[in-house]
């Protein structure tokens, strides 16, 4: 399942801040596909012929009849449909050459690494743009070579509505949340009730899944599933990694919204969550962490296009590196994660060269990678704070770290555990440590915030 579909935002502005590094004209764009073998091609690419199937390959996870909804955003048309394709054809051409489509950020050197990456090869991409160069001809629909796109890309909604499949555990608002007209930056933290008898005990999670209402909410933070942003889809934990939701009347979730004020644009979220559990005889062996490693405690010069800052952390005990969550604001330029083994060999984790920040993924790799005790990680941030970044809110204004989208931040989130098996039998007694620590974290996370009360009488929060 491709965890990040299109938001109609973000196609609307696809041209690339960091375009440069596409700087090939077209025509030595169409000799890579026409070239050894395809030169005795004299028709121009057709929809049919050419472009399907790779529209197929590399663009239908998110862009088919009624796409995937995940984190509240959809592709706003379908590749797979002919007239829909060509009316998009200037804007597809665009999103090609820019490097924003296929939308992923680690370089390519780390093809092969993560799950669900999105490439595509540098031939491909040439001859969708000599399809849209030489007039997004049709074709003969009798030479398509038409998959079932929903079966082979694993991209339709299973019948329950959820990502996950029908839910263990399904929870929401007590009530709608009303984002005001007033609100640009709103994060409060909300509890959502978990339904009478419906979680007596406590339950390890295999897979979570967070359905915010739509693309003002900017991201969501919570215990028991991690981080989630419009375009991010469920967690889905390797077989044996699970993390313990203790028993409790309440999931809490830090919300952050974000919109433009103004008259007529207050909204209504109704975020949900679902949770699915591992069966009673499964054997959990790592219980899953994760550490924001955020760094603060530095200034962005006004006007700076290539500020950098530095931060190291050090690894304890043995750990298995599950994933990556690189997180910077509208200023956010480049991200990289590197580890130095007590050896002295360093090594590149992960290299993010056009971080956008419209796109957060998590980088999550295909088989967890060992990082033995007393390995060193070395992370690095960059920062365009100039008005040649036209996402940059103020370029005349000095950046501190700050929770507002109009502030930075320099975090680099890893999911990890600890390389010693526990073998813990679902069903069986959990061990306390493990269980004082779940029922801790949550209560952390309430006591470190304001709670926002949706009383069904109150309605004072309106005008906070």
């Amino acid at each position: 399942m491709r965890r990040n579909q299109l938001s109609d935002r973000m196609l609307a502005c696809s041209t690339s801040r960091y375009s440069h590094h596409l700087r090939f004209a077209v025509p030595a764009l169409a000799a890579l596909c026409f070239g050894a073998g395809a030169a005795a091609q004299e028709a121009a690419p057709t929809f049919y012929a050419d472009a399907l199937p790779l529209f197929e390959k590399n663009c239908a996870a998110c862009h088919q009849p009624d796409g995937p909804r995940v984190g509240g955003i959809t592709a706003p048309m379908s590749l797979l449909d002919y007239t829909q394709a060509r009316a998009w054809a200037p804007m597809i051409r665009n999103a090609l050459v820019t490097g924003y489509m296929p939308p992923w950020g680690a370089h390519e050197r780390h093809r092969g690494e993560f799950k669900d990456e999105r490439y595509i090869d540098e031939a491909e991409k040439a001859l969708l743009v000599a399809w849209v160069d030489g007039g997004a001809l049709e074709g003969d629909p009798a030479q398509a070579r038409r998959q079932d796109t929903a079966a082979s890309s694993g991209t339709a909604m299973p019948e329950s509505g959820w990502w996950i499949g029908k839910p263990d555990l399904e929870v929401q608002f007590e009530q709608p949340v009303e984002v005001a007209d007033s609100v640009e930056d709103w994060q409060p933290t909300i509890q959502m009730p978990v339904p009478e008898d419906a979680h007596a005990e406590p339950k390890w999670i295999a897979k979570a899944e967070l359905n915010p209402g739509g693309p003002w909410v900017h991201h969501i933070v919570s215990s028991h599933m991690g981080v989630g942003v419009p375009g991010r889809g469920p967690f889905t934990y390797p077989e044996g990694w699970g993390v313990l939701m203790p028993e409790d009347p309440f999931i809490t979730v830090n919300m952050h919204y974000h919109k433009n004020p103004g008259e007529g644009t207050a909204v209504t979220d109704m975020t949900k969550a679902g949770f699915v559990f591992y069966d009673d005889g499964a054997v959990i062996d790592h219980v899953v962490e994760t550490n924001l490693l955020p760094h603060n405690g530095w200034t962005i010069p006004a006007g700076d296009p290539n500020f950098k800052v530095t931060n190291t952390h050090e690894i304890e005990e043995d750990i298995f590196l599950l994933s990556m969550g690189p997180h910077m604001h509208y200023r956010g330029k480049a991200m990289r994660y590197e580890v130095e083994y007590p050896d002295g060999e360093r090594e590149t984790l992960l290299w993010v060269p056009d971080y956008d920040f419209n796109w957060q993924f998590l980088y999550e790799y295909e088989e967890p990678k060992f990082l033995p005790k007393g390995s060193v990680l070395h992370l690095s941030w960059w920062f365009d704070n100039s008005a040649n970044n036209r996402f940059n809110p103020d370029p005349s204004a000095e950046v501190v770290y700050g929770p507002e989208t109009t502030d930075e931040m320099a975090n680099a989130r890893i999911y990890f555990a600890p390389t010693t098996k526990r073998g813990i039998v679902v069903g069986d007694a959990i061990p306390q440590d493990v269980l004082d620590t779940a029922r801790e974290e949550d209560q952390r996370r309430r006591a470190s915030a304001d709670l926002l009360v949706l009383g069904e009488d109150d309605l004072s929060w309106l005008q906070e």
